[in-house]
């Protein structure tokens, strides 16, 4: 009798403080989203909020509107790119890889850019550091129509050779100044946005 009534104690107890942790974990839960979000999102709707999810940050912001270094590069048909070659062009250098998740959701974007845009009025210098041949039928592969180049030994000059994350992206305006660089995913509406920026 005595121990029925002792586990009987122990139950609740039991059930008491289960939900008590359970509520901890609720309230935790909400204040961490809410610590999450923009402050313009607090307040909004989860379906608003998850409309746009942001997939790039800014990167290499002490560059912005300094002359960008001149380098070379071979495409993967053995062509040599010379950054200043570009000069009156707007320009997008993106650090890649094929093995990269976010790399290849990015590739959509570029194409359309790349459609979107004429070559003399933009130039895409992908520049992975996988071997041509690999490169070459990757990019046949997924109908790339922009220049994939493989870095191979070539080295290259600050803020490019600080790129330690992939993808990361570079536009470059047409006077050859960089005017905003981009860790992770550029969508094409951003892409586009950041190209008319003045």
């Amino acid at each position: 009798m005595i121990n029925q009534k002792k586990s009987q104690k122990i139950s609740f107890v039991v059930v008491g403080i289960a939900a008590v942790v359970v509520a901890v974990v609720v309230v935790f839960a909400s204040v961490r989203n809410r610590l999450d979000l923009p402050q313009e999102a607090i307040g909004k709707s989860p379906e608003s909020n998850a409309e746009a999810p942001k997939t790039w940050d800014v990167a290499f912001a002490s560059s912005f509107g300094k002359e960008a270094p001149d380098f070379s590069v071979n495409d993967i048909e053995g062509k040599t790119h010379k950054l200043s070659d570009y000069r009156g062009r707007n320009v997008v250098v993106v650090f890649w890889a094929t093995w990269c998740p976010a790399c290849n959701l990015e590739i959509p974007h570029l194409i359309e850019l790349r459609n979107m845009f004429g070559e003399d009025k933009l130039a895409i210098l992908s520049i992975s550091n996988e071997e041509p041949e690999h490169l070459k039928h990757f990019a046949e592969s997924k109908g790339i129509n922009y220049t994939v180049t493989s870095l191979g030994d070539s080295p290259l000059p600050e803020p490019f050779a600080n790129v330690t994350s992939i993808p990361t992206s570079f536009f470059i305006d047409p006077d050859g100044k960089i005017k905003f660089a981009a860790l992770g995913l550029v969508p094409l509406a951003d892409a586009k946005v950041i190209m008319n920026i003045e």
